[in-house]
């Protein structure tokens, strides 16, 4: 029935969600009216975590109106039972739903930017060369995500720096990224004169979709287009890897990241609120 109900691309979705185990039958929720699907709610993990950590809303043919709030408490109690700590929804800007998941206990976390790649843009930047993480040890990329996330834009870091202090966020971003699928040879270092680490880049598969996971630049080295080697070191492999985009989604305060990308030759497809509810 799911098949016949949701527009083709949000079938697309589901299917491969279900394929990679980012999702089970068991986190699905739907609601009807008169036999027909009005819309659906999945809860979707890292494949191995096993654990909810975000709430999607897949629109059915004739999809228009805000969010069951009635479903959403369905998703919400499921990822409890599932011993989840948080659980994050988004909304984009053409639904007006955030009453209703203020209702439930979200609290606005923040605005993001939906990028993806377009035409393939190389900035001529000299004196640059790139190696693959696996070259150092664990401890040097966390040290190397801790001085790259140093004074960014980024309000979701800023708030884990803040609650965690700034290398136990750096050791939890690379958990992160570990946790999800990719391969080892994505993940490069940006060098400089000396061999000097100047930053970093880890792409994933976030729920099969190839993304940037982390980009940054050590903060000495911002503006002398460290950060646009990188993105055309990696928008030259894409293809190569066998994928035709990869997609990035920035904070909207990230004012450096953004000018980054679209010089990279991104565009942006569209922003979304992000809400996070803690249990």
């Amino acid at each position: 029935m799911l098949r016949s109900e949701l527009n083709s691309s949000e079938w697309q979705r589901l299917s491969t969600w279900l394929d990679i185990s980012c999702t089970k039958p068991s986190w699905i929720f739907f609601s009807l009216w008169r036999g027909v699907l009005v819309q659906a709610v999945v809860l979707l993990t890292h494949p191995g975590y096993g654990i909810p950590l975000e709430g999607i809303r897949l629109l059915s043919q004739g999809a228009n109106g805000s969010i069951d709030s009635h479903l959403l408490q369905l998703g919400v109690e499921c990822a409890k039972s599932c011993d989840a700590k948080e659980l994050f929804y988004s909304v984009s800007e053409d639904f007006s739903e955030e009453e209703r998941i203020w209702d439930l206990g979200f609290c606005h976390w923040r605005e993001i930017y939906c990028y993806q790649s377009a035409d393939l843009v190389i900035s001529p930047v000299n004196g640059y060369r790139t190696v693959e993480t696996s070259r150092f040890s664990r401890t040097e990329i966390i040290w190397l995500i801790e001085q790259t996330s140093d004074s960014c834009d980024d309000s979701q870091t800023k708030y884990f720096q803040h609650s965690m202090g700034s290398f136990a966020d750096a050791k939890l971003t690379l958990e992160t990224m570990e946790l999800v699928p990719h391969a080892s040879s994505w993940w490069f270092v940006a060098l400089g004169p000396g061999d000097m680490k100047l930053g970093l880049i880890l792409p994933v598969l976030n729920y099969g979709e190839l993304t940037i996971g982390f980009m940054g630049v050590v903060p000495t080295f911002r503006g002398q287009g460290v950060a646009s080697y990188l993105l055309g070191k990696l928008l030259s492999m894409v293809y190569r890897w066998g994928y035709r985009s990869i997609s990035a989604e920035v904070d909207q305060k990230n004012r450096s990241m953004q000018r980054a990308l679209s010089k990279s030759g991104f565009r942006l497809a569209g922003r979304k609120q992000e809400f996070r509810l803690k249990m």
